[in-house]
């Protein structure tokens, strides 16, 4: 079973470098049962993104390839139609793979095929030198970001389309290929991942958590982060909902490109326009708290954490309905209630 590693790196060196490190010391690399490729693909011109530095381990089976600015999406597309492995397991540049991931995925692929192998995830513990504060809490140890992983389950088990993230994701190259692979669409972020998934899914295969084919995510999110990244959510979503509805609507539970919806949302974002401003500039806050200044019991702790979390759910949802309606109408728009370009 031969394995096509596909990584897309846009302007963060350091991070394909080390994860190219972390790759090179995988044992199956030098396992003559699994052939193993390496496809990475730098997204822009070389004073952005520099050739990644490829350990010798791994020069022999490492293909770099370099594109026209382009995005995520579209670096997906065409590393798919040029891989040559039976399994594809995308990776993003700042997740490094942890001992025994490559086994792990292809291990999973032999005992239940087909299936689409979703991998595990930890943060990268952000270091004293950067001043860890109550905002990285919240990322790490919360839903803000991703959803958490069930402690409950240790093993191989059944999981949901939606659990299925590009950062550390495989399956079948054949089944990719026959429901359509990634679309082609703008230059988008997000919902790529989850949304090949569900097709795969459809055409027969298992959709199955692997927590021990696992990644470290180095990425620290600052509020703004996050709040750009819902206001991108929504953008993808509105596309999404033209090539891929029956996706987008189990997904969101509704036909988002029906006028309807789209008046309600623009209606919704006028009338909740006051509370986003408050909830923003409240959440902003978070970013500086030291952590000595919560208490130290962690039934407390964890308490906080969730109300600060739930406490950004309808910020959330207004930044998600902006980009929505925005890509809907044509517009470009912010993505911070308050700065001088909100509309």
């Amino acid at each position: 079973m031969d394995l096509s590693i596909l990584i897309p790196t846009f302007a963060r060196p350091d991070a394909i470098n080390r994860c190219l490190r972390e790759l090179a010391s995988q044992s199956v690399i030098l396992d003559d049962s699994a052939q193993v490729e390496i496809i990475v693909a730098l997204d822009g011109p070389a004073d952005r993104t520099p050739d990644p530095q490829i350990p010798s381990a791994v020069r022999s089976c490492t293909r770099v390839t370099r594109h026209e600015h382009s995005g995520l999406i579209k670096l997906r597309r065409i590393m798919q139609q040029q891989a040559d492995g039976d399994i594809i397991l995308w990776l993003n540049d700042d997740a490094y793979p942890q001992p025994g991931l490559l086994r792990a995925h292809l291990d999973v692929h032999t005992q239940h095929a087909p299936c689409v192998v979703a991998g595990g995830c930890d943060w990268q513990p952000i270091a004293d030198a950067d001043h860890p504060d109550l905002f990285d809490l919240i990322v790490q140890q919360s839903d803000l970001v991703f959803f958490q992983e069930p402690t409950q389950q240790r093993g191989v088990h059944a999981t949901d389309y939606r659990n299925c993230f590009g950062l550390n994701m495989s399956f079948p190259r054949s089944l990719a290929d026959q429901t359509g692979g990634v679309p082609d669409m703008p230059p988008i972020y997000g919902y790529e991942d989850i949304e090949l998934a569900y097709r795969i899914q459809n055409a027969g295969a298992q959709l199955l958590r692997a927590p021990n084919a696992r990644v470290t995510h180095d990425h620290r999110y600052r509020p703004l982060d996050v709040h750009r990244r819902e206001y991108l959510l929504g953008q993808a979503a509105w596309h999404f909902a033209r090539v891929s509805p029956g996706f987008a609507m189990g997904l969101f539970g509704r036909d988002l490109t029906h006028a309807d919806t789209l008046d309600y949302f623009e209606q919704a974002l006028e009338q909740e326009r006051r509370d986003a401003i408050r909830i923003e500039r409240s959440f902003l806050a978070n970013a500086g708290i030291p952590l000595d200044a919560l208490v130290d019991d962690p039934a407390h702790r964890d308490r906080i954490l969730s109300m600060l979390a739930e406490h950004w759910l309808p910020l959330k949802r207004y930044l998600w309905r902006w980009g929505l309606v925005d890509a809907s109408r044509g517009r470009d728009g912010g993505w911070s209630t308050l700065s001088g370009d909100a509309g």
